[in-house]
């Protein structure tokens, strides 16, 4: 699937360098280190203290158009995408950073001449304020997402249908015993989410929690007891809505292996009509971890949107892992790593392989890695996702991931299915853009090792997005195969060729694409 590639104005630049010099102060007392080499999938490396890795990769792409309403042609692009990714383990500020962004120049098919640039990042710290009870955690994002459903693919030939979203949360929170009767946490959190040019979505958001329960691990059965308010408030919306929340939690864990708990409550909300509705809460979850490599849990709870479920099946092997997703919750838009946001590849394997490779810094290589031997492209969206919705909006997810690595063979293949529908009344949203919206793909990937250093690979792709009021829709198939060489120790080469063919209500075209490009990791 091709890169996310637009014209960036210099507000979304600034934004971009406020958010990257936020994300590097929380960064600060990180003391730099050689990085490890790349480990193995199957091993599970000791997490080290303090990391630091740096890498560029280096692209040049000629890109042959035909069957485009705007003319057929040739694109030459080139782009450069220098990365970091930072980590600290010891002292009082934890976590880690990872940055990437790609400047790229090319030439259109109308004789137009452009130079972008796009960032990537995702920064989560945490800081020890008040030894062992006061806490603050700190994210910062920045991710490329689409606007509409049917506008086509972000893509160097559909820049209008992008926008670079930038997310940045703050939620300090206290924790303590009392007594060894029970536990308490309470927690306030701010999220603020930017669109950039795309500004109908941006949106702000209040939450706060308070959180009694029994203390964890003294017996079979459990407790908690929880108050909540949530505040999103839409540049669209000329109103916040507001969500109160209160519940109890019965727990009972008859062994070490199971875990089953039923919730009940109230919640209070003017989400769905203009007046303050209260609605019951009920549900109940459970959660079988026969060992290390396995887990499924299953939750079902009574909402005021309907019913709201969530099911994740993982199993890992030596080699191969598996996880399959089903949930249907709402969506307030404010978080990208939440259901209704894009996913791209790296950000997948990066979270998937969490539990062989621990450390951040291997992890980051090993993912980068195994994405180049597969001839992947890591900000790929293999998991369907909008930003330009300026609601609140109901939606169903299905996610698939299935990978094996072996000494020569890499393989992988993934699924998805998202489908989204308006739930609140308010807000003011240009031509009911993605209030009801169905989204699914699938892609597969093989990558084998020639020699140690040489390996070649192939990778085939679909995606499809359609309006389920006004059927408008889109269909975008691609194929590519490549080859990579190891040039040197921290060094490699890859060529590349793809085919894609796009079928859309407002953009149609085919193309071939070549491309070389080199990679550097320090």
């Amino acid at each position: 699937m091709p890169t996310a590639q637009v014209a960036c104005c210099r507000p979304c630049r600034r934004r971009g360098a406020v958010a990257l010099a936020v994300a590097l102060l929380l960064a600060g007392g990180t003391a730099g280190a050689q990085p490890a080499p790349a480990p193995e999938a199957s091993g599970a490396p000791a997490q080290r203290t303090n990391g630091l890795a740096t890498s560029l990769l280096l692209e040049s792409e000629v890109i042959f158009i035909r069957d485009r309403p705007a003319g057929s042609g040739t694109e030459i692009v080139g782009r450069a995408t220098p990365g970091v990714t930072l980590v600290n383990r010891g002292g009082r500020v934890q976590g880690s950073l990872i940055y990437s962004g790609t400047l790229t120049a090319r030439q259109g098919v109308d004789d137009r001449e452009e130079t972008n640039y796009l960032n990537s990042l995702s920064a989560n710290y945490v800081l020890e304020a008040i030894e062992g009870v006061g806490f603050v955690d700190a994210r910062a994002s920045i991710t490329q997402q689409l606007i509409s459903a049917i506008g086509g693919p972000v893509s160097v030939l559909s820049s209008r249908n992008r926008a670079e979203v930038t997310t940045v949360s703050v939620s300090p929170y206290l924790i303590g015993n009392l007594a060894g009767v029970a536990e308490v946490e309470a927690r306030a959190t701010a999220t603020e989410t930017n669109g950039g040019d795309d500004a109908v979505s941006d949106s702000r958001v209040q939450q706060g929690l308070l959180r009694v329960r029994s203390p964890r691990g003294r017996s079979m059965l459990g407790w908690s007891l929880l108050g909540s308010r949530q505040r999103v408030k839409f540049s669209s919306a000329a109103t916040p809505t507001i969500t109160d929340r209160a519940s109890a939690e019965l727990t009972l864990a008859p062994d070490i292996d199971w875990r089953f708990a039923v919730t009940a409550g109230k919640e209070r909300t003017d989400v769905v009509g203009a007046l303050r509705q209260s609605y019951d809460n009920y549900g109940a979850s459970a959660q079988w971890t026969p060992s290390a490599r396995t887990s499924v849990a299953v939750q079902g709870e009574r909402r005021y949107f309907g019913d709201a479920y969530r099911v994740v099946v993982e199993h890992r092997l030596s080699r191969s892992s598996f996880r399959l997703t089903s949930q249907r919750d709402i969506n307030i838009g404010s978080d990208v790593l939440s259901q209704g946001q894009a996913i791209t590849l790296y950000e997948l394997y990066f979270a998937q392989f969490a539990a062989q490779v621990p450390d951040p810094v291997q992890r980051d290589q090993f993912v980068l890695a195994l994405i180049q031997l597969q001839g992947r492209n890591r900000n790929e969206v293999i998991s369907g996702g909008l930003f330009g919705n300026g609601g609140v909006a109901a939606q169903r997810r299905q996610d698939l991931l299935w990978t094996w690595t072996g000494p020569r063979l890499t393989l992988s293949a993934n699924a998805y299915r998202l489908d989204s529908e308006r739930a609140d009344t308010g807000g003011v949203n240009p031509a009911a853009r993605n209030d009801n919206t169905a989204q699914s793909g699938y892609a597969a990937s093989a990558g084998w090792r020639l020699t140690p250093q040489t390996s070649i690979n192939l990778t085939g792709s679909r995606a499809m997005s359609k309006d389920t009021v006004s059927l408008l829709r889109s269909d975008l198939k691609a194929l590519s195969g490549g080859l990579t060489t190891q040039l040197g120790p921290r060094t490699a080469g890859t060529l590349r060729a793809g085919y894609s063919v796009l079928n859309g209500t407002s953009d149609s075209y085919r193309e071939v694409g070549i491309t070389a490009s080199l990679s550097l990791r320090f």
